[in-house]
């Protein structure tokens, strides 16, 4: 009989990607181990008699070789790679030990670059969002009556929560980038 499989919900976005890790591990010490998951649901098997450090990875636009020797790399190293969430998001994992707290980027240059990284993700995503309204507005507000404000309202309240989100994420991207440089 296969082991017990739980499912979870957890809405996290990229910035928070470290509180999502810090969620995994605790899961882990009580006994849930990650099995594959997403933005928002997760699933865990049940298995109490190990316990897992869990880490995050953001790699985008990795072709099929550059991935090998990207997760060989981690594989070296001691890390288990456990799968994806979105193409760009790795999960990896080595056997939990009380005196460690092992890390992927390990100098302060290598996480500085994966914040930029980050950041630069979500600063295109901001602008490209931004043109799409432009064009949009164009393209709608010159016809708009009664009946198309019905649209236009929601329309733009969408694109600025989605304004809100990303422009969080770039500025808290900046904010630890500042505290790892200064």
């Amino acid at each position: 009989m296969g082991k017990q499989v739980e499912t979870k919900y957890r809405l996290w976005f990229s910035w928070q990607y470290e509180q999502e890790e810090k969620w995994i591990n605790e899961l882990s010490r009580q006994g849930l181990q990650w099995k594959r998951g997403g933005i928002i649901r997760n699933e865990f098997e049940r298995d109490a008699s190990v316990r897992y450090t869990y880490r995050l990875d953001y790699q985008l636009g990795l072709n099929k070789e550059k991935r090998e020797e990207y997760l060989e790399l981690y594989r070296d190293a001691g890390w288990e790679f456990r799968g994806n969430c979105t193409p760009a998001w790795f999960y990896f994992r080595r056997a939990w030990r009380p005196e460690e707290d092992p890390q992927l980027y390990t100098d302060r240059e290598s996480l500085v670059t994966h914040y930029k990284r980050l950041r630069s993700m979500m600063a295109v995503m901001l602008l490209i969002n931004l043109f799409i309204m432009c064009l949009n507005g164009i393209n709608l507000l010159p016809r708009a009556n009664g009946h198309l404000w019905g649209i236009v309202i929601p329309v733009l309240a969408i694109y600025a929560l989605l304004f809100l989100l990303l422009g969080t994420g770039v500025v808290k991207m900046n904010r630890k980038i500042k505290r790892i440089t200064s």
